[in-house]
C-alpha cells in the first residue's frame, strides 16, 4: 500500500450561505424594533444609502402598489390587501414613555413634605430607600444601620415606621407577611381573625384548609372565607407598578381586518425607516469612469442594492405566509379563539411551497392584530385533538379556553374536578384524558378544584 501525498479532482455538490442569503434570512426572523435598529445600522456603514421616515400619502404610493403586487401573486385566497395609511399627526415617538416615576423618586418627594424631621433622620431614610429591594421590602439588619450612623436602634426602628407610613402601603416591609400586615393595620375594616391567618397561618391559607383555621379559633369556615376574601384584595407587590425601565410597546407586524368581501391584509411598515440609494454616487460613476472610488462606491451600492432587495422579499414572504393562515384559520378570524383549529408550520410550508423554517422565522417574533385582539403569529400554529367519530381535530388553544370559560361559570361551593371536566369533554365529542386537563389547567395557572372551591 503506498502512502503520500497527491493531488486529484472530486466534483462534489453542496449547499452554502452567501452573505447575501444570510442577510435575507436575518431580515425575516427580525421583528419591528429589530428591523429598525439594523436599517439604522446599515444607513450609518453604508454612505450611499438615503434614510427617511414615510409619510401617509394617496393609495397609490409606493407601498400600496408593492402590496398590490404581492397580492397579485396569491391564488385562491380570499383575502385582500391594501397599504396601511395612519393618521396624518401619526409620530411613533409619541408612543413611547416619558418621565417614568421610580419608587425612590416618589418616596423622596413624600420626605420632602415631612418637616417635623431633623436633618440626620432624613439621611437616614434616603439611606434606607437605597436598601429596598425590587418588591419594596428592607433587607437591613437595624443593629449594623445603628452602628453605621451612630445612633441607636429604637432610632432606626423609628425611621423604618416612618418609611412603612409612607405611600405606598406595605413599602418598607421585612417580608411578604410583614407587607400584608401593615396593610391589614391601615385597613378601614379591622379584621382580627385576617390578622392571626396572615401572621401565623399564610400557608394553610394557600391551601385553602379552612376547617383547620376554623378549628383552631373555634370560628365558622364562613367566618375563615370572609377573612379571605379581605386577605386577597390585599396587595403583595405594593411596589410593582413602579419599574425601573421604560416600557415597550408592541408594534403589530401585521394587520387583519374583516371586510364584506374577505379579509384585508395590511403589513404594517408605517413605523419603519424607508431606504433609498442617493443617485448622486451613481452619477459619479457614469460621468467619471476613471474615478479610483469607483470601486468602493461601486461596491457599497450593490451592497444597497441587495439590502433592497432583502426588504422587499421580507415584505412579500411575511403577507404569503399571513394570507395562508387567514385562509387556514378563517374560523378563528370570524368567531374568535374558539374557532382556532389544529395547524402545523408543514400545513403552510406545503401550501407555499417554501421550507419549514422560512415559515418559522418569518412568524418568529412576529404580531398581528386581528378583529379578536393582538396574537403572535406563532400562537396560530397548535396541536390538536381528534373528536369522537370525526375526522375533524380540535386545537389545544380552543381546549384550554373552554376549560377557563368552565371553570369561570362553575358552582364555585361545587367546583368541577378534572374528572369531571373530561367527562363533559367528552360529551360533546372531544376525547381527552384527566391528566390532561390537568396539565392544561396548570398552564392556565387555574388550582384545583379543593382551592377553587368556597364555602
Amino acid at each position: 500500500m503506498q502512502v503520500g501525498f497527491e493531488l486529484y479532482q472530486k466534483q462534489t455538490l453542496k449547499l452554502s450561505l452567501t452573505p447575501e442569503l444570510q442577510q435575507s434570512i436575518n431580515i425575516l426572523q427580525y421583528s419591528t424594533h429589530e428591523l429598525i435598529d439594523f436599517i439604522n445600522r446599515q444607513a450609518h456603514e453604508n454612505p450611499v444609502l438615503e434614510i427617511s421616515f414615510k409619510e401617509p400619502l394617496a393609495s397609490l404610493t409606493e407601498s400600496s402598489i408593492r402590496t398590490q403586487k404581492i397580492n397579485s401573486q396569491i391564488r385562491g385566497s380570499s383575502s385582500i390587501s391594501k397599504s396601511f395609511n395612519g393618521d396624518n399627526d401619526y409620530n411613533p415617538i409619541n408612543n413611547y414613555s416619558i418621565n417614568t416615576e421610580t419608587l425612590e423618586s416618589h418616596l423622596l418627594e413624600q420626605l420632602s413634605l415631612l418637616s417635623s424631621l431633623k436633618a440626620f433622620e432624613k439621611k437616614i431614610l434616603q439611606f434606607l430607600f437605597g436598601n429596598l429591594n425590587d418588591y419594596g421590602f428592607l433587607e437591613l439588619d437595624a443593629n449594623w444601620a445603628a452602628s453605621h450612623f451612630s445612633v441607636s436602634v429604637e432610632e432606626i426602628e423609628n425611621m423604618i415606621h416612618v418609611l412603612q407610613s409612607l405611600d405606598p402601603i406595605g413599602v418598607g416591609a421585612k417580608d411578604l407577611t410583614d407587607c400584608l400586615l401593615i396593610q391589614l393595620r391601615e385597613h378601614e375594616d379591622h379584621n382580627e381573625l385576617a390578622y392571626k391567618i396572615v401572621k401565623k397561618h399564610l400557608t394553610d391559607l394557600a391551601e385553602k384548609r379552612f376547617r383547620k383555621i376554623a378549628a383552631l379559633y373555634q370560628v365558622t369556615i364562613q367566618e375563615v372565607q370572609e377573612a379571605s376574601d379581605l386577605i386577597r384584595t390585599l396587595n403583595p407587590r405594593p411596589v410593582s407598578h413602579y419599574s425601573k425601565d421604560m416600557t415597550h410597546y408592541i408594534v403589530p407586524d401585521v394587520y387583519v381586518e374583516k371586510e364584506k368581501e374577505g379579509f384585508l391584509i395590511t403589513i404594517n411598515d408605517s413605523c419603519t425607516p424607508k431606504l433609498s440609494i442617493n443617485p448622486y454616487y451613481k452619477n459619479q460613476i457614469a460621468m467619471n469612469p476613471v474615478n479610483p472610488a469607483k470601486d468602493y462606491i461601486k461596491g457599497h451600492i450593490n451592497d444597497a442594492q441587495l439590502l433592497l432587495k432583502g426588504l422587499e422579499q421580507r415584505q412579500m414572504t411575511l403577507y404569503k405566509v399571513t394570507a395562508s393562515i387567514v385562509d387556514e384559520q378563517q374560523e378563528f378570524f370570524m368567531k374568535g379563539i374558539t374557532g382556532l383549529k389544529p395547524m402545523t408550520l408543514k400545513d403552510i410550508s406545503e401550501k407555499l411551497q417554501l421550507h419549514e423554517s422560512t415559515i418559522s422565522r418569518a412568524t418568529s417574533n412576529k404580531y398581528i392584530q386581528t378583529p379578536h385582539g393582538l396574537f403572535k403569529l406563532r400562537n396560530f400554529f397548535t396541536r390538536g385533538l381528534n373528536r369522537v367519530n370525526s375526522q375533524a381535530a380540535e386545537s389545544t388553544t380552543t381546549i384550554k379556553e373552554k376549560i377557563k370559560v368552565l371553570i369561570a361559570d362553575e358552582d364555585k361551593i361545587k367546583p368541577f374536578s378534572d374528572q369531571k371536566l373530561c367527562q363533559i369533554f367528552e360529551n360533546e365529542g372531544t376525547k381527552i384524558s384527566r391528566r390532561t386537563i390537568a396539565k392544561y389547567r396548570e398552564d392556565l395557572g387555574i388550582p384545583g378544584s379543593s382551592k377553587r372551591r368556597r364555602f
